[in-house]
């Protein structure tokens, strides 16, 4: 690689293409099906500490983000993934592997949604003409296992009907609000998914300013155009309904079989915390990890009358290991120490924040703290975001979910954020729990 490739910012990062960003390159692993081994995580996680500065990041698309990478140490880190048959053909068919697969796959009993995942990523890869696709355009299978995506928006989605005892197909939205295009059945998802990329490809390069994802596509043609050209017809919205977003951290059975999730606070690990998450998986469980979309980990087949024992090794070394911790509750960018953007240091910050955080999780209402206007990482329905400016926070709130009597507020301090936070949970309080986050 040279120079050059490192002077533009702003894409998604990869292992054949990595990104600058303020303590050095950023390299994201796109974990095939969400699974990966226990032995090959310790080798990440050396190879984290070896090449980088020891730090990784769970992202909300269940990716594994290395940090602090040192130029010259690419070509080395490029041969320990490749060694686990973790690298992609190109820095093309890597961008568009973008398929998010629900993180109980196939312990259910049904194999079809994490089979289908992988054909599609396979599909994707193979595909030249597909890697045309925006770098984050999204593909999702909900199995419709105990930790749904319904909540988890995605231009292309799968989502499993038990009525139909086949996946509904959607595109642009979460599960309640994305156009409903009938339903195939597992094996087809792939080729079905082709069709609506294709489609997607072919109708947006014919607009002036071509969107970047389906809802924009959806909101300028219509979700009927985008079936015909997939060959597909355009139904009545399903009546869904909002799943409660689910908790993946605790201890839960699966089949019979006993899963156990711990969360990374601000989705930050070190190279000590990994490391005993691989040793953990191999010692009391399966010897496989999951990643999921909530920055958790996820620990499947953990043997009989070891639960214990992993979460109490877990929580040492720092995970979250209880639904009720509210450090579950709080997210945050990289913010300045790790963007240029950033005008505040979000992870701090989000830290101190975390007395008023218990407060408004006690009635269920997460935070976002973002560095900037970018607002990376947030989610599009987030109830409460401290958004950075100039040092300073804006406070946005979703009167959706938490009232109209909850407004927004600008150019707030740290101390006048905690108790203006604080005051919300009150006002939200003697209302009611708001809607389920």
């Amino acid at each position: 690689m040279t120079g050059k490739a490192y002077a533009l910012k702003g894409w998604c990062p990869g292992v054949l293409r990595p990104m600058p960003a303020k303590d050095g390159l950023l390299v994201r692993l796109k974990i095939s099906g969400s699974s990966i081994s226990s032995s090959a995580l310790r080798e990440i996680a050396t190879a984290g500490r070896t090449f980088g500065n020891g730090l990784f990041d769970l992202t909300s698309r269940a990716n594994l983000q290395i940090r602090g990478l040192h130029r010259d140490a690419l070509p080395r880190l490029t041969e320990v993934i490749a060694r686990l048959g973790m690298m992609d053909p190109s820095a093309a068919a890597e961008s568009v592997r973008n398929v998010l697969v629900d993180p109980l796959a196939g312990l259910d009993g049904r194999e079809d949604a994490l089979a289908a995942a992988k054909d599609l990523e396979a599909l994707l890869s193979g595909s030249s003409g597909l890697h045309a696709l925006p770098a984050k355009f999204c593909f999702l299978i909900d199995g419709g296992s105990a930790l749904s995506l319904a909540r988890i928006s995605a231009d292309v989605r799968f989502d499993w009907d038990e009525e139909s005892q086949s996946f509904a197909i959607g595109i642009g939205g979460c599960a309640d609000d994305a156009s409903f295009l009938g339903h195939c059945p597992p094996r087809q998802i792939p080729f079905v998914a082709r069709r609506l990329a294709w489609a997607f490809l072919s109708l947006a390069s014919q607009l002036k300013d071509p969107p970047r994802r389906m809802r924009s596509l959806v909101e300028r043609l219509g979700a009927g155009a985008v079936a015909a050209r997939a060959r597909l017809h355009l139904h009545k919205p399903r009546a869904a309904g909002l799943a409660k977003e689910p908790c993946p951290i605790g201890l839960f059975r699966v089949n019979g079989t006993a899963c156990f999730g711990a969360g990374a606070t601000l989705g930050r690990l070190d190279t000590r915390m990994l490391e005993a998450a691989a040793c953990a998986a191999a010692k009391f469980a399966s010897g496989e990890i999951r990643l999921t979309p909530w920055r958790a980990l996820l620990f499947p087949h953990v043997q009989e009358g070891h639960a214990k024992s992993l979460e109490e090794e877990l929580c040492a070394q720092g995970f979250i290991t209880d639904c009720s911790d509210a450090r579950a509750a709080i997210s945050a960018c990289g913010g300045s120490g790790a963007c240029e953007s950033g005008t505040t240091n979000t992870h701090a910050d989000a830290l101190a924040l975390q007395p008023a955080v218990e407060q408004l999780w006690s009635i269920g209402i997460p935070l976002h703290v973002s560095g900037c206007e970018k607002s990376c990482g947030r989610k599009p329905d987030a109830p409460l975001m401290l958004v950075a400016r100039a040092g300073l926070y804006d406070l946005a709130a979703n009167p959706k979910r938490l009232g109209q009597d909850i407004g927004n507020a600008a150019g707030l301090t740290l101390a006048a954020v905690r108790e203006k936070l604080e005051e919300i949970a009150r006002r939200a309080g003697r209302r009611g729990k708001p809607a389920p986050s």
